[in-house]
């Protein structure tokens, strides 16, 4: 490693952390297919990966992209480093890493060269960023490694200060780590993997202790936005923000610092988050972000404004009851289904941007209102600077957000932090929610009376999907072998077959389908319109009090989605 001293005690500068980063990338490009198949659910809509891999590239790229980059110090690459993977993350994985690294940037803080100590102290800085950026985080995922080879290094930074005796330590620390992350998650155990999230910190690692020891890697990243292929994964269940928490104001705002003073971060966020729940606060000294829900939102402006200057204010009233727009998803749908050109953008109101893969999923979205669609969901998630693109793309001031998958919500998140516009994101899980949200979208409301009914309308709506098993696994007690068809309820695994429709008929059993006013079905690519209209048939005769609608959705991976209402 260049730099100063011998090879226990040199020092590292922008050079070579540039160096060992591009070999971190690279062992990480090697072990991204493996990562993607440390699928907790066997299903294939899993790519943590390939979202680690966007997202690491996207940080090379910004770093390479600065004149001198190589010359530079290492604390100045590092800030780019960060900033570029904030842009290109990609999934709830991307959106971690991106804040692992942010926070060694400013551990490193305009240092020109750093030895083991300042290491050791910029990967903890690491994890507390990480930390920070969910309320409850859940120990056994990703965050677990980046602090237990925080801890490590500082262990032994102590004891010899040079880059690679601490960063050999931490590599050790982290591979310790990962193997026990399946006794802190019952959900790892039961599948027999380990957390992919994890895995892939330990990747990067591995690649910058490579580099270190003088081991030449020859992999080349793949360019960003290049896919990566991969059987699935559904890593972060953790970062569950607005599960069952749609009762009183979403505050969103940034805190600035007034002119010649910094933001004690740990202070304001402590204070702030004891106002409310699902709280978010991100930042540093410079600048916090802040998405927090409460019944009293003037409690969170009045404690803001002690600390800074107030900006991006936004508050959606979440208990606001409106009246249902009239119809329902059944109307719209087949409205949509019928058309064959995007609606035309009201500029008066919100414009909507919604994330979808299928062409007959983006007519449908489309026809409900949609002004804007990112192509991407399971196995594609869309980095936060497609996204931030989108919505910048649109007429108007106001953007609203529908992820339509629980892996890209927390990229969504990230937009509003990013742009001058308004932006809001109702955390749809699935394209049936986001339909379903849409079919609640009034274009002469304002921003924060739609987030309102938008956000409700998720309430009476049951989400199903049905794929193929990508491999043999038991989860939450339900056995599937590699092939079978599988059903799914809102992201959960609940039941597996050798019959497709035997698969659809017990979601719907345990749907409460026999209460249901509306159910319906959205075929995918690879399932023929016969066989799909047999499949309605005989699922109607069942159910004779629902209407049914079939809908040609066109959705790679997926033979079936299903609404249930």
């Amino acid at each position: 490693m260049s730099g100063e001293g011998s090879a226990r005690g040199a020092r590292c500068d922008g050079a070579a952390l540039l160096a060992a980063c591009e070999a971190a990338g690279a062992t990480l490009e090697r072990h991204a297919e493996a990562i993607n198949a440390l699928n907790v659910f066997p299903v294939p809509d899993g790519d943590t990966g390939k979202n680690m891999l966007l997202t690491m590239q996207a940080a090379l790229d910004a770093a390479r992209a600065a004149p001198g980059a190589e010359r530079g110090g290492a604390g100045p690459l590092a800030t780019r480093l960060a900033r570029g993977a904030m842009m290109g993350s990609r999934g709830n994985s991307g959106v971690i890493l991106s804040q692992i690294l942010r926070g060694f940037a400013r551990g490193l803080g305009e240092a020109d060269r750093f030895d083991g100590r300042v290491l050791a102290a910029a990967l903890r800085e690491a994890a507390t960023t990480a930390y920070r950026a969910v309320q409850q985080p859940v120990e056994g995922t990703m965050l677990t490694v980046i602090r237990e080879t925080a801890e490590a290094a500082e262990r032994a930074a102590a004891t010899d200060p040079g880059v690679i005796a601490v960063l050999d330590a931490a590599l050790d620390a982290a591979r310790a780590s990962l193997a026990r992350t399946p006794e802190l998650l019952p959900r790892l155990r039961e599948a027999g993997v380990v957390d992919a999230g994890g895995q892939g910190l330990v990747s990067l690692l591995d690649g910058a202790a490579r580099y270190a020891h003088g081991e030449a890697l020859t992999a080349t990243l793949a360019p960003a936005g290049a896919a990566v292929a991969a059987p699935g994964d559904r890593m972060a269940d953790f970062m569950e923000l607005h599960e069952g928490d749609e009762v009183g104001y979403c505050t969103n705002l940034l805190i600035l610092p007034r002119p010649d003073a910094t933001l004690p971060f740990d202070l304001v966020r402590e204070r702030l988050l004891a106002l409310g729940t699902s709280g978010v606060v991100i930042g540093d000294e410079t600048l916090l972000k802040i998405h927090i829900h409460t019944e009293d939102p003037g409690a969170i402006l009045a404690e803001s404004v002690r600390w800074g200057e107030m900006s991006q204010i936004r508050i959606d009233n979440m208990a606001l009851q409106v009246q249902e727009v009239a119809g329902n998803v059944h109307a719209a749908a087949g409205r949509a289904a019928s058309a064959h050109e995007p609606a035309e953008p009201v500029v008066a109101g919100p414009q909507i941007v919604a994330i979808a893969s299928g062409d007959g999923l983006v007519e449908v979205l489309r026809g409900l209102g949609a002004a804007g669609i990112v192509s991407g969901g399971q196995t594609m998630n869309p980095s936060t600077e497609e996204l931030l693109r989108a919505v910048e793309a649109l007429p108007g001031d106001a953007a609203i957000l529908l992820p339509n998958n629980k892996n890209v919500i927390l990229a969504a998140e990230q937009v509003a932090g990013l742009t001058d516009r308004r932006v809001a994101v109702v955390p749809t899980k699935s394209v049936p929610q986001g339909i379903a949200a849409l079919a609640a979208f009034n274009f002469d409301a304002g921003l924060d009376e739609n987030i309102a009914a938008m956000t409700a309308a998720l309430r009476g709506v049951r989400s199903g999907e049905v794929t193929r098993a990508v491999r043999t696994a038991t989860i939450d007690g339900v056995s599937v072998a590699e092939g079978q068809a599988i059903g799914l309820i809102d992201g959960k695994l609940c039941c597996a077959d050798e019959d497709i429709e035997a698969v659809l008929r017990a979601i719907l059993e345990r749907t409460n389908a026999a209460e249901a006013e509306l159910i319906t079905l959205y075929r995918g690519r690879d399932v023929d319109e016969a066989t799909a209209a047999a499949m309605v048939e005989s699922l109607a005769a069942r159910y004779p009090d629902a209407a049914f609608e079939l809908v040609d959705g066109g959705q790679p991976h997926y033979d079936y989605l299903l609404s249930v209402e």
